[in-house]
Order: structure tokens, then sequence, then C-alpha cells
């Protein structure tokens, strides 16, 4: 958690922090973390910690006096993920009273007093801890132990079928005798595991509770009976009947309500928590399996979008969906006790309901299947449009630079346009089936009773005592089919979503591996050892295609082979030996090994790229066999070609059926690595270097696990740390970060930042190492993010370090210290790998490997491989005059503005919650979206004239008995106009189906659109403030609300709203007396609909920002190498009690939410008896047989009806919150500016000019300025180096020039409220930012924002690919022909390795590109710049990753391609800019030089020249 918790000895009673978060910080659910149920442990280190803690020193070096802050007490031991580090203000989480109450008290539901009697809103503060029965903990250890079983099981028999598949002859016929092994089910581990004694008691006091409802109609007999007694009594003077008053059968009439109620909500209690265990099972058992996935980002089912989904919307389906599925076993109680009953009265008769009944059900199942598999096609296309929605953010900043957020949107809308049909389609089929059970009771009734008098009786007297009351027991009798679709509807979801669970869950597993003799090396003064291995990654996500795509592909694909395979053999020719030693092995490297010219081995996913696929797997999708129907047709129009080519159609690929490897991960793909055999002695340095794509990566991959091993062994002994090259940071601050849950050492702490150079750093944070750090490091530097790694790497104190090219993201001077302080200083002794391109360290390292084409060419010491022949110094990096080393000097840090710490230590914004009812205009809004506005009117005034069509039926149902009514109207013709009533009825709610259809359809179109429309159109400072699973809930969760089930909420509300005042007013007609009951009554329900709302809304809104935690944990843990460092640093079970913490907090809202609608109808089943008392003593003087009958049945109906409205007004209050939430998201989110003041020719810019005029500017308001009146002028063509250290301001430059900020301060966006989450103006006593950025002499804050993205084209700093072709990655735009594609692949050096793939540019980029190594990506960018073709080009360490020949390479082909463009490089190989036209040295946000690189060096003074010197040995 993100904030300090004192923790009491109770397990009930929680001391939290509300202060804003610190150290897991940035995440949003730091800031609502509200329950911690410790362990011994932890709350006894926690209590010591803030007893005991002294002051961290670490803290103190802000040591200038105008910088200096009071030091606070620091955490002796970081015992919690994001636990802040000092103190802060507290509240006391209450106790659960539900668990503490006495069970009388429980019983009445009074835990739920304290919510609803009150003035103040619900917040967060308010809410109790989680109740210990529901804690997610032993909730998802009791599954896991149950899911262990039968998971081993179940690989276990999959395995010996796949031999005995394997052993039988290849056909069908013989493989069709084969069973495959069934997944075990899910539900039956859940009921098993989680339902302790609630699921018996529930269902028993459910049972109870319909037996006693069934009862009803029985008791109002008997009641009607004595009224026809009494009648008869006062007509014979006392001779025939009698007077007497019917007390039992009235008593038990007026309290059933009451009693049926208290049963249900204590039957529905438990059930609820059945549900909320069962979630927070589901989503622990997900959790826990992303941490035993092999290379996760590969496996079929496994990509991010489908486990967003799966924790997002299936866990929390089933849970909700569970309640209404237990319902089915009480079914056969109101089928069977009314049966009895009715055969009493109506002989053979009761045959007629029956055949009615089967013949309403027949249309209603084809009507199921049609919905079924619309749910699923759904479900398919919404973890499409998840993946590809989280994929895009997580991508924001390079489709902000590219200004083409457009053709991303239609990305994303591709999946979501089928997802609006099956969404128009699934409303369709639900309608329907509504209409057809909605007339099903009054068909059956027309049928019974019309069979009936017409065999036995038509006398009018006999059809009012003895049709009537069994009338009752024809309604509970066909409940079941009016309720059937929603029971089926949540046993559908159940079934779909926990089979969606189930084939994540059941996928292969990596290997365990435990140590003992036979895992440590043969050798003891080895560290490591590898013998003979073959490693290799699974294969990218698949792309299907029609066989004419398929053919047309290979032919290419076969054609570039033959090119790529002629220019190898006269390289070959013309360089016969590689650069890294080609013919220089090792002694266990057999020399002439033979190499594949036709396939190109290369580095893969996710640090390195794959080698050749097998076309039949990566290009032929998987379908669920029990997926079929529209899903299956779905996959079919996405292989016909009609889907976007960019968007992974693949819509839920089945597991791999081999338990020891994935999907795509069979010898039929060529391995990563080969013939790989390694010793690490322990203690050493080693250095691995190759080519870009060579395997350096993929061999520490292998080293800890994270990559397939197809042959080999692996032998290690001592502990492992790893840090990737692409640095992984999570929400937390810096020290959080460094320290990464580990007890908090004070002199290790400060040695480690000291060797990491991070000391100038904390000098120039705002709040020294508490210095929150967004989501990915986004408020840091590359550097600063590589150094916080690497001083995690050293802090965890390990015996093994493989540290992936840490010093790329550094500069010159930097990585030297680097180098000389921390890997051969602290490090010392240790064992060391050290994947690099920085070969000038070469000569330091114990032993060097060399790679190429995933092969070992040469290793050994760095003299031994010289005398092989291999030469380093062409590519070694080195000054250009031998110099006598001068001490380098400090760099004195400029007095920074030391601004307030508050805003330093909390980068992530609260999240917003409304605390008011749901506004009249929202409403509005929405109805909007679903018709224009005129029809909308229309269409509300037809549905209420349709619904107001069924109380005229039932009040026309009371007149056919009557004698006195309508007396010129036969008995038959009367039941003839209720027949029509009936039809009537049907047509008008088939007419009204398919205008929601259409209607659900609009507004799904629209309420996506508008939200994907805002969001993207939000500045860059939104993102690095927000948490991603904040925004991806409004996608993931908000969005489904809206889509499935507001409309139909809002027409059962209406509904229902219309029948409860008809029903008063058809009992008011016959007698008024009753007015002065019913109308009491309704004020009645009235006023608790008003106590209740708002703790429900309320309730459903702390629900909704309660789950966004959960999905920002669960997002950042599996986003980038976040698994692996968890996994390598052995952080799994902190990290898995943060998620159970989270999931806590969302249990307990969760629970209220749901007992707070049982607590509302337990409370109107008292006004229930109000009204049955009162209709009971007016019947009985004021009515005869026939008008009580009616009474009494409309009475039942006012109070069903008057139950749901409660509820179901509740139900679409609380959907309608996740309306307002993206309502909140389209309209009240800051907005880039989009002026257009000023038109350019679409040939600007045509000279390239680059003017930056006292450009000063924060990235936010409350931090430092970042750039200080930075003033310079480039001309058009000239080729710009910028060097500085890291974190100088040197990547803030490109900020303000593609107007990530900007600088006027009229066009800056509102500002997000760090406590509340609502945007706010910025305050206008603050410095504003200033300055003006011309290009060609134009202003470009004048300009279209997109237009001038658009116009500068860029290299980022963290290179970016997204999921779909190379041909879409390299050519966004989609503008390129494919020759001039192939040529820039040429230029960037990748045209061989691409055209080494199956399908060539249609070959597939695996989900955020981790199908190529960091190298490759940053060339595939690389190679996106040059396609813009744009006149002025920014470089932000492009060629970091690259090894130093592909840079020289890269560095000639910009002279030769931009030679008149302008170009913006920003390096930390001072080699890359040493031919600049000018280079321009930063220094902490101010311009400290800017001069032709000869007259810097001229100048032995200069900082420039300072760094050169940090070169020198």
């Amino acid at each position: 958690m993100s904030e300090d918790q004192n923790v009491s000895t109770d397990v009930n009673e929680t001391k939290l922090s509300s202060e804003p978060s610190v150290d897991h910080g940035s995440h949003s659910e730091a800031q609502e973390d509200a329950i911690f149920q410790p362990t011994p442990q932890t709350s006894g280190v926690m209590e010591s910690a803030y007893a005991e803690a002294p002051a961290s020193p670490s803290a103190q070096q802000n040591d200038a006096p105008s910088n200096m802050t009071t030091p606070m007490p620091q955490m002796a031991a970081e015992t919690t993920l994001g636990q802040t580090s000092e103190p802060k203000k507290e509240f006391v989480r209450k106790k659960n009273h539900e668990e503490s109450h006495f069970w009388f008290a429980n019983l009445f539901m009074c835990f739920i007093f304290p919510f609803v009697c009150r003035c103040k809103p619900v917040v967060d503060e308010d809410m109790p801890v989680v109740h210990t029965f529901d804690m997610a903990k032993p909730a998802t250890e009791r599954f896991l132990k149950k899911y262990r079983v039968r998971f081993d099981q179940y690989i276990e028999e999959l395995d010996a079928y796949e031999k005995k598949k394997a052993a039988q002859p290849a056909d069908e016929h013989h493989h069709h005798k084969l069973k495959e092994p069934k997944r075990p089910g899910m539900m039956g581990m859940l009921i098993t595991t989680q339902s302790s004694y609630t699921f018996p008691i529930g269902v028993i006091m459910m049972l109870l509770q319909t037996a006693i409802q069934v009862m009803q109609p029985f008791m109002s007999k008997g009641v009607l009976n004595a009224i026809v007694d009494k009648t008869w009594f006062e007509l014979t003077g006392g001779m025939k009947g009698s007077d007497a008053f019917p007390f039992f059968y009235v008593i038990w009439m007026i309290l059933s309500p009451t009693v049926t109620h208290i049963m249900d909500s204590l039957s529905n209690r438990m059930f609820y928590h059945f549900s909320a265990r069962a979630r927070s099972a589901i989503v622990g058992a997900l959790y826990d399996k992303v941490f035993r996935i092999k290379n996760m980002a590969s496996a079929g089912s496994a990509d991010t979008g489908r486990i967003l989904s799966l924790v997002s919307t299936d866990s929390r389906t089933v849970a909700e969906m569970l309640p209404l599925f237990m319902m089915l076993f009480a079914l056969p109680l109101y089928i069977i006790i009314p049966l009895i009953f009715l055969i009493v009265d109506f002989k053979w008769v009761v045959v007629v309901p029956i055949v009615v009944m089967i013949l309403v059900l027949i249309p209603n199942f084809f009507l199921i299947q049609g919905m079924m598999s619309y749910v699923k096609a759904y479900m398919a296309y919404n973890d499409q449009r998840n993946k590809i929605t989280n994929e895009t953010f997580q991508g924001i900043r390079v489709v902000k630079y590219s200004g083409l957020e457009s053709v991303f949107k239609s990305t994303i809308n591709v999946p979501r346009e089928k997802q609006i049909h099956t969404i128009r389609m699934q409303t369709l089929f639900m309608q329907l089936m509504g209409s057809v059970m909605r007339t099903s009771m009054q068909a059956i009734n027309l049928a019974t009773f019309s069979v009936y008098c017409a065999v036995f009786s038509d006398d009018p007297t006999n059809f009012a005592t003895t049709v009537m009351p069994n009338m009752g027991y024809l309604m509970m009798m066909t409940m079941p089919t009016t309720m059937l679709p929603m029971y089926l509807e949540a046993l559908l979801m159940i079934r779909i979503n926990t089979n969606r669970l189930a084939q994540f869950l059941y996928l292969p597993e990596m290997e365990e591996v435990v140590e003992s003799a036979d895992t440590r090396p043969a050798d003891p003064a080895n560290a490591i050892e590898i013998t003979n291995g073959e490693f290799k990654w699974g294969s990218a996500p698949a792309i299907p295609l029609t066989q004419a795509e398929e053919t047309a592909l290979k032919k290419e694909a076969e054609q570039r082979k033959k090119e790529a395979k002629l220019a190898a053999a006269k390289e070959a020719q013309a360089k016969p030996h590689s650069k890294f030693g080609g013919d220089a092995h090792d002694d266990t490297t057999p020399k002439d090994q033979p190499k594949s010219n036709e396939m190109q081995e290369t580095e893969a996913s996710p640090q390195d790229t794959q080698s050749q696929k097998s076309d039949s797997q990566i290009f032929k999708p998987s379908v669920n066999a029990d997926e079929t129907g529209v899903e299956s047709n779905a996959q079919d129009e996405v292989a016909s070609g009609t889907a976007n080519p960019t968007v992974t159609p693949s819509l839920s690929p089945a597991p791999s059926r081999t338990p020891t490897a994935f999907s795509g991960t069979t010898n039929a793909d060529g391995p990563t690595l080969m013939d790989v055999n390694v010793t690490i002695p322990k203690g050493s340095l080693t250095m691995i270097v190759g080519e870009v794509g060579s395997g350096k990566s993929s061999l520490g991959s292998a080293i800890v696990g994270d990559i397939e091993r197809l042959s080999g062994t692996i032998r290690t002994e001592g502990r492992i740390t790893y840090c990737p090259q692409t640095p992984w940071i999570n929400n937390n601050t810096v020290r959080g970060n460094i320290t990464f849950n580990a007890d908090y050492d004070e002199a290790k702490y400060n040695e480690t930042v000291r060797v990491c150079a991070l000391e100038p750093d904390f000098k120039i944070f705002a709040a020294g190492d508490q210095t929150a750090i967004g989501e990915k490091g986004v408020n840091m530097s590359g550097g600063q993010k590589a150094r916080i790694q690497l001083a995690r790497a050293i802090y965890s104190d390990k015996d093994i370090y493989i540290l992936d090219d840490p010093l790329s993201a550094v500069d010159a001077h930097v990585g030297r210290y680097l180098m000389d302080e921390c890997i051969c200083g602290v490090l010392k002794g240790k064992t060391v790998i050290l994947m690099t391109n920085q070969l000038q360290f070469l000569d330091r390292a114990d032993k060097v490997i060399a790679l190429e084409n995933g092969r070992i060419t040469a290793q050994g010491t760095y003299a031994e491989i010289r005398e092989q022949g291999v030469n380093f110094d062409e590519f070694i990096i080195k000054s250009d005059k031998k110099a006598e080393k001068k001490k380098q000097k400090k760099v004195e840090v400029k007095e920074e503005e030391k601004t307030d710490e508050d805003n330093a230590k909390q980068i992530i914004t609260e999240e917003e919650q409304e605390t008011g009812g749901i506004k009249f205009m929202s409403y509005v809004k929405y109805l909007r979206t679903l018709m224009p506005m005129g029809i909308v009117i229309l269409f509300l005034l037809y549905v209420v004239a349709a619904e107001a069509v069924s109380p005229v039926s039932t009040w026309w149902l009371g007149k056919i008995s009557s004698q006195t009514a309508f007396t010129n109207v036969t008995f038959w013709w009367k039941i003839g106009i209720y027949g029509f009533l009936t039809i009537g009825i049907f047509v008008l709610l088939i007419i009204r189906a398919f205008m929601t259809a259409a209607g659900v359809g609009r507004s799904a179109r629209v309420v996506h659109n508008q939200l994907l429309d805002n969001v993207m159109n939000c500045p860059s400072s939104f993102f690095d403030t927000t948490p991603m699973g904040r925004i991806l809930n409004r996608f993931t969760g908000d969005i489904p609300q809206v889509d499935q089930f507001l409309f139909s909420r809002f027409l059962q509300v209406v509904g229902m709203w219309v029948g409860l005042i008809g029903q008063i007013v058809i009992i008011g007609v016959d007698t008024p007396w009753f007015l002065a009951i019913g109308i009491p009554v309704l004020v009645l329900y009235i006023i608790l609909l008003l106590l209740y709302s708002p703790f429900s809304r309320n309730l459903q809104r702390l629900e909704s920002i309660a789950r966004s935690p959960v999905l920002s944990h669960f997002s950042e843990s599996v986003t980038g190498a976040g698994l692996t460092t968890i996994r390598s640093y052995g952080r799994e079970e902190e990290w898995k009690e943060k998620f159970y913490t989270v999931n806590d907090e969302l249990s307990v809202p969760f629970m209220l939410f749901r007992e707070g609608q049982k607590w509302a109808s337990l409370y109107a089943s008292v006004i229930s008896t109000i009204l049955f008392a009162g209709v009971m003593l007016i019947g009985w003087f004021f009515m005869d047989a026939s008008k009580l009958s009616v009474a009494i049945m409309s009475s039942m109906t006012f109070t069903n009806l008057g139950l749901q409205l409660i509820q179901m007004t509740v139900e679409l209050e609380s959907k309608m919150t996740s309306f307002e939430r993206v309502e909140f998201y389209t309209s009240k989110l800051p907005q880039e500016a989009q002026t257009h003041e000023q038109e350019v020719p679409d040939s600007w810019p045509q000279r390239g000019d680059v003017t930056f005029d006292r450009v000063k500017y924060k990235y936010r308001p409350g931090l430092p300025f970042v750039l200080k009146g930075v003033d310079f002028e480039v001309k058009g063509g000239e080729k710009i180096g910028v060097c500085g250290r890291t974190g100088a301001g040197k990547s803030s430059l490109l900020f303000v020039l593609f107007r990530l900020v900007e600088l006027d301060p009229k066009l800056a966006p509102k500002m997000i409220d760090m406590k509340t989450g609502f945007p706010v103006d910025p305050d206008p006593n603050e410095e504003p930012n200033s300055g003006r950025i011309l290009i060609d002499g134009v202003d470009i804050s004048k300009l279209d924002i997109h237009r001038v993205r658009r116009s500068v084209a860029i290299i980022p700093q963290d290179p970016t690919l997204f999921t779909g072709t190379i041909r879409y990655n390299l050519d966004l735009a989609g503008k390129a022909s494919d020759d001039r594609i192939w040529e820039v692949l040429e230029m960037i050096e990748m045209r061989d390795i691409i055209a080494g793939l199956p399908y060539g540019l249609d070959s597939q980029v695996a989900e955020g590109g981790s199908n190529f190594s960091a190298g490759q990506r940053q060339l595939l960018c690389f190679g996106r710049a040059i396609l813009n073709n744009c006149r002025v080009v920014v470089m932000d360490e492009a060629t970091a990753n690259v090894d130093v020949e592909t840079d020289a390479k890269i560095q000639r082909t910009i002279r030769e391609q931009f030679r008149e463009q302008t170009v913006i490089v920003i390096a930390h190989r001072l080699n890359t800019i040493m031919d600049s036209t000018r280079i321009m040295v930063m220094d902490q946000g101010y311009l400290s030089e800017f001069d032709t690189p000869e007259n810097l060096k001229a100048n032995p003074d200069s900082a420039f020249n300072a760094l050169i010197q940090s070169l020198n040995h």
C-alpha cells in the first residue's frame, strides 16, 4: 500500500493514513487503500518502525541552507509495497458491525442503519474493514489448494492424451476415437472452497422463504371463502354461512411479506458473502497465475488486454450473477407446490398451463442460444478492444508525438464496431425474450380459465371464488417462465466467463526449480554453468489470413529471402569473418557449426526478436471448440480480410496442448539461442557483446528462467538479481523503488545511492528520495530510471547480478563513474554478467562472450579473444587525442527553487468521487445518445403507453366475474377482450424490442466514441498523473455496464412506475377507501427510496473507485519487465499481499452495496405489511368477493412492484454512475488546445529553421522549472548535437517542441487537483510558463497542434511498437509503398531480419514489440521517422541500445538521408554527435554551451571538454 498504516491488534479495526500517496504513490489505489489485514509479522514491524525509526541521512542530502527541510521519521523497514515513509494524519477504520453484531440484530440488518440514517454522504473513511470470512488471501489460498491438484491432474491427462495421439495413425478417424481431457470446471471448485456454512444456510433459507411465499394464494382463498360465507350470512339472516373473521388467514397474509423477506435477506447475504469470496479467489488466482506463466507476452491466451478483461469484467460478472444463479434451486418449489393446489381445484385442466409454458419456452430456447453466441462474441471483441486500448494508452506519448491520434482511434474502433453489432443483437434477443415472458402469464391465465370455464362452470360467482384465487398459483407457477430469462442469463454468463477464466488458468506453467545438488554447478568454483543449451521465445500472436493472401505473402517472402541470401553471400565474400570472431569458437563450441542463410536467427520477446516462425502456428489462430456461433463467424469475418489488418483478431485462442510449452513454441520454430555452452566463475565480471538482435538479452533471460529451454541444462548457485534492458519502475517513491520492500539499512542505502550516482539527482528532486515516481517512471529521465533500477539491484545484495545494458541510458562520464564505483567497485567479488555495447570497458572484464545470430562465436578473456583475431579497437569509443587524465570537476548544483514538497511527493491524482444524486441532465444526456431528442420523447411516450396496457388488463380481469359492471357484455366476450389486450401487449413489446436494440446500438457507438475522443485529446500531463488502471477502468468496467445493462434497467424502472401507479388506480376505482392506505404507502416507499438511494449511489461510486487500484496493480505487474523483476527479487509474496489488500478494499463496498439492496427490500416488506392489513380490513367491511380478489391480486402485484421498484431504481442509479463516470471523462477532463489562428501551406516547413525564444516551463504547477530561459536558433539543414549529464534537460526540449506542454498560459489546459481529482484552473499567483518556439518563423502555438506534430519526426528514447504488422508499425499513416519501406529497412540494417520472417512486412509484431529486442525496436522507430519525411527530425537517445557498429551505420544513414533536414540528436555517446554542425550542452535546465565541436574542444574549461576527458582511460 502507498499509505502508512498503524495496525491495531484488533483484526477489525485498522488505522490508516489519509495523506496523498508517496511510495507507491503514484498509484491511485494508494490514495484509496482502506483495508489492511496484517500478518503478525508485518504488524509488529510496522509498529516498531514508527516508534524507533531515526531520521535518514539520505533525506538530508539537500545540504544547501535554502534547501533544508525538517528531517522526517523514516521507516525502519519497508514492509508494505508503496508504503509511505513519513507519519501522516490517520483515521480509524471502523469495525465490521455485521461481524460483531448479535445475530438477532443482523437478522434485521441493523449494521446498514449507520450508512443510511445520516446527513453526510458515505465516503471512503466510513468503510469498515473487510469481514474476516471475506478476506482475499485465505479465499485465494483455499481455491489454489484445490486448483493446484486439479491442474496437475489435467496436465498429466493432457500429456497422456498427446502421447497417445502421437502414437496413433495421423488420420481423423483414429484421432476422433481419442477423447481429449476436459478442463476441470471452475464452479465446482468455487462452491467447495468458498461456500463454507454460508452456502447451505443460504439455500435452506431460500427454500423456506419460497415455501412460505407459495402459500399466499391458499391463504387468500381462505379469506375470499370467508367473505363469501359472510355475504351469505348477511343475505340469509344468519341461516347460511358465518360472519367469523378469518384471523389465521389474515394474519398470515399480513405477516407473510415481512417474514419472507427476512429469510430472503438472510439467504441473499449468505450468497453475497459467497460471491465476494469467489470474486477474490478468482482474481487472486489470476494474479498468482501470471507469476507462473513463462514468457507471458507470447502465450496465446495471455495477452494483457485479455487478462485485464478477465480481472475487470469476467470476475465481476461471475460474482454478480452467482446470487441469481442460486435462485434456480428454488424454481422447482415454485412449480410443484402451486401445481398440487391447482390439481385440487382445476383437476386435469392443469395440463393447459403446463402445455402453454412449454410452448412459451420453445422460442425462448432459440432466443437464448442466439443471445449466448452474441454474448461470447461481445466478450471476444471486448478482449481485442481492451488490448488495443491498453497498448495505445501505454504508448500514448508516441501517439502524441506522431500527431496520428485519429489513426489509433480508427484502430480501436475496428473491434468496437463489431462489438456494437453484438450489443444490438444481444439487446434485441433479450428484449424479445422479455416480451414473450411478460405476456406468458396473461396467456397462461387466459388459456387456463377459458378451458376451465368451458368444461366445468362459466358462473361468474364461481369465477370469483374458484378461478381468481388460483390465479395466484398460476402466477407463481408461471413465475419461473417470467424469471427464467434472468436466471438463464445468469447461468449463461457464469458459464461463459468461467470457461474464459479456465482457459487462462489452465495454461501451462514454467517449471519450478528446487535447488539441490543437481541444480548447482558441477564445479564449485562456478556460479553458472550452461551446457548444450537451446532456448526460444514463444511465438507472436497470430494474424488470420485468407488462402489467397497467404499464398501471395509466401511468394513475396520467398523472393525477399532469395534477395537477402544473395546479399549475404556477397557480404560474406567481402568480409569472410564475423566481426566478433565468427570462426573463433571456444573448446565447447563446434568450429564448423553450420549456419542457415535462409533463416535469420535473432533475439526475441521480450528483449530480443524471434527467429522464423511456423507459418501454421503464427498465422492460423486456433478457435475454441466451445466458442462457436457468432464468435466463430467473427473470426471468419476477420480472416476474410474485412478486418483492419493492424488489429490482432484472435478472439479466444485455446491454450497449448503441450504441458511444457506454449502455443507456437514447438521445434518447428527455430530456437533463439543455440549450442550455448557457458561457465561463469564465481566473483567474476563477464561481459556479453554482440550486434543488435544477436541474443544478448535472451541469454540473460535464459539464466533467470524467462525463456523456454528446449534442451541442455542450466546450473546456478546463489541468489540472482536481474536488471532488464528497459528499466521497470513501479509506482512508488524513489526510495521505495530502490529498497523494493527490503529492510531499510541506512548505511547500505546511502552507499548504494552514492555508487549509482544518484546523489546529484536527489539534490534537485523537490522531495529528495521521497519524490514520487509515476507509472513507468514518467517523471524521470531514461538515465535516472536506469540508475534507480541499478540501485535496486545493488541494494538487494545478491550473489549473481545480471545487468542488461544499464550504461546505454546514461551519458559518458556517468557511465564511467558507474563502471568504476559500482560494477567494478561495490560489486567487486560478486558474480556480474553485463550485457553491453560499451566496448571501451571490455578490458576490465574477466571474461567476454561474443554472440552473433543466437550463437556464441567467441568467449574467453579479453586478451584471449584478441589473440583469436577479434579486434574491438575500431568499435571502442575514445576521445580524439590522448590527454593526461584530468581530475573531473564536480559540477556545482545550482540552487534550485525548492517547490512545495507535497507536490513532488504526490504525482498521482486522487480519483474523483461525486457525492450527490444522479443529475437529471445526466439522464437527458444518456437518452440523447439513444436517438435524437424529438424521437426520444416520442419513444418514451410509446414506452409508457405500452406499459399502461398491462394494468388495464389486470383491471379488466376483475370485471370478468362482476355481474354489475358492463352488463351488456357477455362473460365470454369479456374473456375475449382480455385475450385482445394480451395480444396488444405482446405486439407493443415486440415493436419496442426492435426500437430498443437500434437505440442501444447507437448509444454504444456515441458513448464510446465521445469517451475515446476526449481521453485521446487529453494533455500528456493527464496520463502522467493518472494511473493507467483508472483510465482503463472506464473502458473495461464502465463501458460494458452502459453497453449491456443501463437501458434495460431504465425500461424496467419506467415499466414498474407505470405499473405501480396503475395498481393504485385499479384498486382505487372500485374502492376509493383504499386510496387512504395506498397513497400513504406509496409515500412511505418514496421516503424509503430517498433514504436508501444516496447510500446506494455512493457505495456504487466507491466500488468503482476501489476497482481502479486492482486494475492498476495488475496492469503495473504485467507491463514491461514487471513480472521478471518481481520474480528475480523474490518479491512475489509482497506483491500478492498488496493485491490481496486492494481486493479486500473492493470487497467492502461490493458487499455493502448488495446488502443495502436487501435492507431496502426488508423494510419495504414492512410497508407491504401495512398495505395488506389495510386491504384485509377494508375488504372485509366494504368489498364483495370479486372485488376483494382483484384487490388482493393488485396488492400482491403492488407490493412486488414496490419492492422491485426500489431495487431497480437504485440499480438504475448504480448503472447511471457508470455513465456518469464515463460522462466525466467525456466532458470534464483537461483538453489540449485546438488552435487554428494561422494557416500554413502543405509544404511547411520548407527550411526547417527552429527557434527557442526564452523558453521557460515546468511540467505542471507546483514543480520546478525544467527549462529556464533557453534561447537559441537553429538554421535549416543544421545537425545539432545535444549533450549533458543525465537529468540536465535534454529530453525536456522535446516536450515544448511537440507542444506536450504549452508555453502560452492562455492555451494551457486545466489541471487535475491532486486531492479531489476534479479539474481546476492554474494558480494565478504562480509563475506561468513563458517563451515561444518558431519553426520557419511561424509561432507553433498559433497552428493546429496535430499539424505541428506531424511536421516533426521523432525517434523517442523509449522505442514503442504496437500490435499489428511490421508495415503498420513503420508506416502508421499508411502512405508509403512497400518498395520504399524495404528501402528504409535496408538503411536501418533490418532488411535481412524482416525478409527472413515468413511474411516479411506482414509478419506480426507482438504486444509492445516484445518479439524484437530493444535495439531492434529503436531501429524500427528510426525507420518510422525516415518514412515520415519531415523537415525537422529529433532523435532522443535513438541509438542507445544498439551496438557501436550499427550506431556508426545509422549515423552514416542520418548524414545521407537527412542531408537537407534539420536534425537534433540527443545522445550519450559523444562520438555520435562529433560531426554535428553545432553542439548544445545542457546543464540543470540551462543552455550552458552552444558552439561548433571544434570551438568547444578548443576551450579547455568547457563543459563539453570535461565530458570528453571523462572518456579517457
